[in-house]
Formats: structure tokens, C-alpha cells, sequence
């Protein structure tokens, strides 16, 4: 199949290496800025590649919303099979790019966009077909797993922990969207919308890691638990609810067991109990993989269709937890408290709370540090 590749970045590059081995993907061209425009397949007319008659499919690998969105809809519009990575721009607009692929032949293909290299789309999607999934958990971010780990093994900062996050090239210059948790918050959309098959277009505001200290990484071993970064789902007959938090997790957790740069995640239903999947979230070559085999899947005729016909209703109340709370702030009169669980008077435990939690405890502190104590 004829295939036209945009950007040229980590994983475009990669996308490129890997396609020349594959037999049957003929990648001809590929999209950049005009000041990169330096290789004869290089071209920064975007939207003629994307609509050219001989192009069959259209591999996204840009940054950001635009210009990919526009040239996301084009090929659509021409009944092309777009492979994107691009979560920010997938879960702002996935609904309608299925609705164009349904009206126009071609097709969208995801699953290098959440987990790099690590098929969990492909499993939400494949498992889904046989029953409701009921729930879901994650590590879905390598540079904040990167920054608990070396805090937690080297005793190091979280600033310190973050400078070397950035210098081994997990971390952007500008870490907001890592550490803040907005990078999982994308990638929590797509995973709500295919457990609901409901376009799935907000969620609430993630808690980052930024508030962590080497303070909250001692609490954690004086009470056997590592701290990780979660995406955490349940789903219920067509109500769903989700939650962006660090977690402290007893050790043997599975999850817990998760260092450096990797991801890994859980799939719950009623039949299995859990699934676990476990490897590279990020990086050239696993993200790169994980679109190939999208490719693969075109090239074979069995690709996985996604369809958003439900409208499932967000239920805060599914999601019910024990918190932590660090804070100079006197928090005593707030439902669920629980002041003699920590031997310091500015820890605090909330039991079987909502996430409501979250905004009762910031309108008394902008800055306090909150996670899930498990």
C-alpha cells in the first residue's frame, strides 16, 4: 500500500525505518516544516499528500493539535486510513474522525497513542467484543514514573529527579503536560471512550506528581507502599467514572512493581478478574512498532472497527478511595477524616471518599499535596 508519513520527529523517522522492512508499505513522501524540507521525499505540502488519488495511508506522527487535525480530516474525507499517535489531537476529535472514515471508506487506527509499544488498545478493543469491561488501571506516562522511581530509589528530589528525567530525554524542556498529568488525561479520554463506547471529550482536571516530595516517598516505605501515577477507570452499565492521581500502593502491588520509563496496565471484567500488560509507554521505536502493526492489520484485512454509539453518563460516585493529605492547613472538620492515623499533625487520612474530595481540600489549600492511600 502506497502510504504518505507526517513529521519526521522521534517517531516519524522510526515509522519510516520500520515500514522499509515491511513488505507491502511503500512510504513515499513525507510531510515537514518548510525549513526541513532538505530530502527529495520531503515536501511541506501537506494537504496534497493527504488527498493525492495513490495514497492509501496516511501515518500521523505530528505534534499537538494543528496542523495534524486538518490534515487528519482531509484524508478521511478522501477515504484514507490515517495511523495516528497524536493523543491530544485523537481525544479532542475521535468521534468525528470515525464518522468521516464511516462516511468516506477509509479508516482511523490508534493504538500507537496510548502505551507506546505496548498493545492495549488492541486488547481493550478485542476483549470488549466478548463482555463489558468493568475497569481499568495504569501507568500511562514514563517521564512521572522515571521521576517516582529515582525519588524513591536514590533519595533524589522531585527537581532533581525532573532534571534528570529531562537530560536522558524523557522530559520536555516545558515537563507541565508530564507532570501535571495532562499527557494520561489524553490518554484517559480514549481509553473512556472505548470502555463506553461513548465519545468521551472531557474529564476532570488530573492531579500531577509536582507536590510530591522526598517527605510523601519516606511516608510511602515507613508504610511498605511505593507511590506510582494512575489512570484509574470503572465502568458500570453506562455510567463510568474516572480518576488521574498519584497512588500510594502496597509493595506487592502489581503496579508498584513498575520502575523507570515503562508503563504497564490493568484490565478488569468479570470473567478474568484482571489482565496485566507491562512495557515501553513512549520512544521512537516501540511507538513506531505499534503503527506498523496498525498498518499490518490493513495489509491483512482485520483491523479492529471503534465504534461511539452510546452515550454512557459520567458518575463520580463509582470511584470511592482512602486519601492522603499533606497540608499545613487544620482539615479536622472535613467528612471521613481521620487525624490519629499519622504520626504528624500535618498528615492527614480521609476514608471512602469521592473525588469531591479533591476541591474540598483545595479550597482550603491550593497546595496541598493529595493522592489515593491504598
Amino acid at each position: 500500500m502506497n502510504c504518505a508519513l507526517l513529521g519526521y520527529g522521534t517517531v516519524g523517522s522510526s515509522v519510516k525505518k520500520l515500514a522499509d522492512r515491511q513488505p507491502g508499505l511503500d512510504i513515499r513522501i513525507v510531510f515537514v516544516k518548510p525549513e526541513f524540507v532538505d530530502l527529495p521525499f520531503f515536501s511541506n505540502e501537506g494537504e496534497a499528500i493527504v488527498t493525492d488519488p495513490d495514497t492509501e495511508i496516511v501515518f500521523e506522527c505530528l505534534a499537538g493539535v494543528e496542523p495534524a487535525n486538518t490534515l487528519i480530516r482531509k484524508a478521511l474525507e478522501h477515504g484514507k486510513h490515517v495511523i495516528s499517535s497524536n493523543k491530544a489531537v485523537l481525544s479532542a476529535n475521535l468521534p468525528d474522525y470515525i464518522e468521516l472514515a464511516r462516511k468516506h471508506g477509509g479508516s482511523i487506527q490508534i493504538e500507537a497513542s496510548v502505551g507506546g509499544g505496548i498493545p492495549l488498545i488492541d486488547g481493550i478493543l478485542k476483549l470488549d467484543r466478548a463482555e463489558e469491561l468493568k475497569g481499568f488501571e495504569g501507568i500511562l506516562n514514563g517521564t512521572s514514573n522515571y521521576i517516582l522511581t529515582s525519588m524513591e530509589k536514590f533519595g533524589t528530589s522531585f527537581d532533581d529527579a525532573l532534571k534528570a528525567a529531562q537530560a536522558a530525554g524523557y522530559a520536555e524542556a516545558d515537563p507541565a503536560n508530564d507532570i501535571e498529568g495532562r499527557d494520561v488525561w489524553y490518554k484517559t479520554l480514549l481509553v473512556a471512550s472505548l470502555y463506553t463506547h461513548s465519545p468521551v471529550l472531557t474529564l476532570p482536571e488530573p492531579l500531577g506528581i509536582s507536590k510530591l516530595s522526598a517527605e510523601d516517598i519516606d511516608i510511602a516505605k515507613a508504610h511498605g507502599k511505593k507511590i506510582r501515577h494512575l489512570s484509574i477507570l470503572k465502568n458500570e452499565s453506562g455510567s463510568f467514572s474516572t480518576l488521574i492521581a498519584p497512588v500510594f500502593l502496597n509493595e506487592n502491588d502489581y503496579l508498584a512493581s513498575v520502575d523507570e520509563n515503562f508503563n504497564a496496565q490493568k484490565i478488569y471484567a468479570d470473567s478474568f478478574g484482571s489482565l496485566g500488560y507491562y512495557g515501553p509507554g513512549a520512544g521512537g521505536d516501540p511507538t513506531a512498532q505499534a503503527m506498523i502493526a496498525d498498518a499490518i492489520n490493513l495489509l491483512d484485512g482485520c483491523r479492529r472497527p471503534i465504534t461511539l454509539d452510546r452515550n454512557a453518563v459520567y458518575d463520580p460516585n463509582l470511584i470511592q478511595e482512602n486519601w492522603i493529605v499533606r497540608t499545613d492547613r487544620d482539615l479536622s472538620s472535613l467528612p471521613g477524616v481521620n487525624t490519629e492515623f499519622f504520626d504528624a499533625d500535618n498528615l492527614y487520612l480521609f476514608e471512602n471518599r469521592t473525588p469531591a474530595l479533591i476541591e474540598e481540600v483545595r479550597v482550603a489549600d491550593p497546595q496541598a499535596m493529595i493522592a489515593v492511600w491504598r
